[in-house]
């Protein structure tokens, strides 16, 4: 079995399919755009809590009478 996968690993290597460099930087541009893409929604996500928390001031004593 470990054979089977050293000479997997040896012709991986040797068609180039196993860059390491290149797979380095294919997950540092996706984690990148994954913090761009988190930072915009969190930015959404502060204008929806401050539009809500604008409609939600009191504004003084309820003189409404539910009973």
């Amino acid at each position: 079995m470990l054979l089977l996968i050293g000479v997997w690993i040896f012709f991986m290597r040797r068609s180039g399919g196993l860059k390491q460099g290149q797979y380095f930087e294919e997950v540092r541009n996706y984690l990148t755009d994954h913090i761009a893409e988190t930072r915009r929604m969190n930015a959404n996500l502060e204008r929806i809590a401050a539009v809500l928390e604008a409609r939600h001031t009191p504004s003084g004593p309820s003189t409404r009478s539910d009973t």
